[in-house]
C-alpha cells in the first residue's frame, strides 16, 4: 500500500505539483516589476474585461436555461424521460470550436438563417449575429455548457430528502415558498459546482475565438504569445492572472459551500415520487423542451451539412450535396493523421487515466495512511486550474528536456488529457469502492489468500463497471480536447484532431468543409462512447461533473 501510494504521489507531483510551482516562480520571477507596465496596456485591458464579461454572461444564460430545465425533469414525470436525459447529453459531445467552422457560414450577414428571414419576410435587412465575432462565442459556449448545470443541478435533487418537502408542504407552504427556502439553498453545492466548470470553461476557452478570429479575449493572448515565450514576458503574466483568478473563483465557491450546511436532517431518506405534467402546462412544457433542443443541436447540425455540401452559395440549404469532403478525411494526409493520433492519443490517456484512477481509489479506499487525502487534492487541482494554464506550464517546464513538447510532445499530450479527465475514473473507481464490503478482503486474508488474489479475484471483479465508466469517459472527453492539443503540438506530424480542424479551419479553399466532415467524424466517435457508457451511468450521469 505504502509503495502504490508513493508511486502515484510522486508521478502527481511531477506532472502536476512540478510545473505548475516552475510557472508560478518564473511568472513571479518576471511579473513583478513588469505587472503595472502590462496592465497599462489598453489591449490587455480589453482582453481581460472582455473575458470576464463572456464568462458572466455565459454563467448567467447557462443558468437561466439549466435550472428551469433541471426542475421540470426531476419533479415531474415526463414521456421517454431517459431518452430526453441522453438527448440533452448531446450539446456536450463536440466543443464549440468545431460548431464555430458551420455557424460562422450559417449566421453570416447572408448565410443561409438570414436568408430564411429575408425569405419569411420577417426581416427586412440581413441582422448581423455575429457582430464582431463575441456574440457568436457567447452563443456556441452557452449552447454547449448550460447541460453542466442542468446535470450538477439534477443530481443535487435527485440526492435530495423530499421528507423537507413534504413537512414543508403539509403546513401550509405554497410550492414557491418550499422551493426559496428549502430546495434551493439544498441544491446550492451542485449549482456553485457547475457554475465554476461553467465559468472557468468560458473564461479559458481558446477553439472558439480562434475559429472566430477574435483576438480579443486573454486566451488568444496568451496563445499568440507563445510564437515567443523565453523573450515576451506577457504570456507568463496573463497566464498567471488566468490562474489566480480562477483560483479565486474556485476557493470563494469552496467558502460559500463550506461555511454552511446542506445536509439533510431527516432520518430515513424520502424519495420524491414524481407528478405527472398537469394538463395546461404539459403541451408548454414539451414545446420548450422541443425548441430548446433543437437550438441547442443546431450547431451539430450546421456542421453536419456543412460536412456534405458541395455547393452552398446565397441560398438556405445546400444545392448540391456529397461525401467527398469525408473522402478527403482518408486521403488527405492532415486529416486523416490527425484522426487516427488522436484514436491513439485518447485511449492511451483514458488507459493511462484508468491505471492511476485505479491506484489512487484503492489507496484513498483501503488505506490508512496519514497524507492520503494529499492524493485526493492532486486530483482535483487538474480540474481546478484551466486547461489553457496547465498546458502553457507544461510547454514552460519541460522545454530543453528530454519531454520538450516541441521535439516529441505524445508523452506530454497523453498525460496532460489523462490527469484532466483523472477525476472520472478517480469518482467511478471510488464509489465501487465504497459500495464494497471489506469484510469479504478481510475473509480472504483469514483464509491465507495473498494480496494479488484478493484483487484479483475479489477487487478487481467488482471494480470492473467503475473502471469502465471511467475509461470510456476518459477517452470521449479526450477526443476534442482543445487547448493541450493547440499549445503543445507543433509539429504536424504530431497533430490531434483538435489542432487539425483549426489548421483546416484556416484554407481558403475546401479546408472548412474537410474540417467539418473530420468534426463530425469525432463528434461520432464521442457519441458513440458516451452511449455505450450510458447503461452504467443511467441517472447518475451527472455525479461526474459534481
Amino acid at each position: 500500500m505504502k509503495v502504490t501510494f508513493f508511486v502515484v504521489l510522486a508521478f502527481f507531483l511531477s506532472f502536476i505539483g512540478y510545473p505548475l510551482f516552475f510557472l508560478f516562480w518564473k511568472s513571479a520571477g518576471v511579473s513583478l516589476d513588469l505587472f503595472p507596465i502590462v496592465w497599462a496596456n489598453i489591449a490587455v485591458r480589453e482582453s481581460f474585461a472582455n473575458s470576464f464579461a463572456l464568462a458572466c454572461y455565459v454563467t448567467l444564460a447557462a443558468t437561466i436555461i439549466g435550472l428551469p430545465l433541471a426542475a421540470v425533469t426531476s419533479f415531474f414525470r415526463i414521456p421517454k424521460s431517459r431518452l430526453w436525459r441522453k438527448l440533452f447529453l448531446l450539446p456536450l459531445v463536440a466543443p464549440p470550436f468545431v460548431a464555430a467552422i458551420a455557424m460562422r457560414q450559417i449566421l453570416a450577414r447572408f448565410g443561409p438563417f438570414n436568408l430564411a428571414l429575408l425569405h419569411l419576410h420577417i426581416v427586412k435587412e440581413p441582422i448581423n449575429f455575429l457582430g464582431s465575432g463575441l456574440a457568436g462565442i457567447f452563443i456556441l459556449q452557452t449552447l454547449h455548457l448550460y447541460p453542466i448545470i442542468w446535470l450538477n443541478v439534477s443530481a443535487s435533487l435527485e440526492n435530495l430528502d423530499y421528507s423537507a418537502v413534504e413537512a414543508s408542504t403539509n403546513l401550509g407552504a405554497s410550492m414557491f415558498h418550499t422551493f426559496r427556502h428549502i430546495i434551493l439553498p439544498l441544491v446550492v453545492p451542485g449549482y456553485f459546482a457547475g457554475a465554476f466548470l461553467v465559468f472557468v470553461w468560458s473564461l479559458t476557452d481558446l477553439g472558439t475565438p480562434l475559429v472566430f478570429d477574435y483576438p480579443h479575449l486573454i486566451p488568444v493572448v496568451v496563445f499568440q504569445s507563445l510564437t515567443d515565450i523565453h523573450t515576451n514576458p506577457n504570456g507568463y503574466i496573463l497566464v498567471l492572472f488566468i490562474t489566480l483568478f480562477a483560483l479565486m473563483f474556485f476557493f470563494i465557491v469552496r467558502s460559500i459551500v463550506g461555511t454552511r450546511s446542506f445536509v439533510n436532517v431527516a432520518r430515513y431518506h424520502t424519495e420524491q415520487e414524481k407528478h405527472p405534467l398537469p394538463p395546461k402546462i404539459a403541451p408548454v412544457v414539451c414545446i420548450f423542451m422541443t425548441i430548446l433542443l433543437a437550438v441547442s443541436l443546431l450547431p451539430h447540425i450546421a456542421v453536419i451539412l456543412n460536412s456534405f455540401a458541395r455547393e452552398w452559395f446565397f441560398t438556405i440549404f445546400p444545392t448540391k450535396w456529397g461525401i467527398q469532403y469525408y473522402r478527403a478525411v482518408f486521403s488527405h494526409a492532415l486529416a486523416g493523421k490527425s484522426l487516427l493520433n488522436s484514436l491513439l492519443y485518447s485511449s492511451a490517456a483514458a488507459c493511462f487515466a484508468t491505471v492511476i484512477g485505479l491506484a489512487t481509489g484503492f489507496v484513498l479506499a483501503r488505506s490508512t495512511l496519514k497524507w492520503k487525502n494529499a492524493l485526493e487534492t492532486m486530483v482535483i487541482v487538474p480540474m481546478a486550474v484551466p486547461g489553457i494554464v496547465f498546458a502553457f506550464a507544461y510547454l514552460l517546464a519541460f522545454s530543453g528536456t528530454f519531454l520538450d513538447p516541441k521535439v516529441f510532445p505524445v508523452f506530454l499530450l497523453v498525460t496532460a488529457y489523462a490527469l484532466r479527465r483523472l477525476p472520472f475514473s478517480v469518482r467511478a473507481i471510488l464509489a465501487n469502492f465504497q459500495q464494497m464490503e471489506i469484510s469479504c478482503e478481510e475473509t480472504a486474508i483469514n483464509l491465507g489468500a495473498g494480496k494479488w488474489r484478493i484483487f484479483l479475484d475479489i477487487i478487481l471483479p467488482r471494480l470492473k463497471n467503475g473502471m469502465f465508466a471511467g475509461l470510456i469517459l476518459s477517452f470521449a472527453f479526450s477526443m476534442m480536447e482543445v487547448s493541450a492539443s493547440l499549445i503543445l503540438v507543433s509539429r504536424e506530424r504530431y497533430f490531434p484532431a483538435a489542432k487539425g480542424i483549426y489548421q483546416l479551419a484556416g484554407r481558403v479553399t475546401d479546408g472548412p468543409y474537410v474540417a467539418s466532415a473530420l468534426g463530425v467524424l469525432g463528434m461520432i466517435v464521442c457519441f458513440a462512447a458516451l452511449f455505450s457508457v450510458s447503461r452504467f451511468l443511467e441517472r447518475r450521469e451527472s455525479s461526474f461533473f459534481l
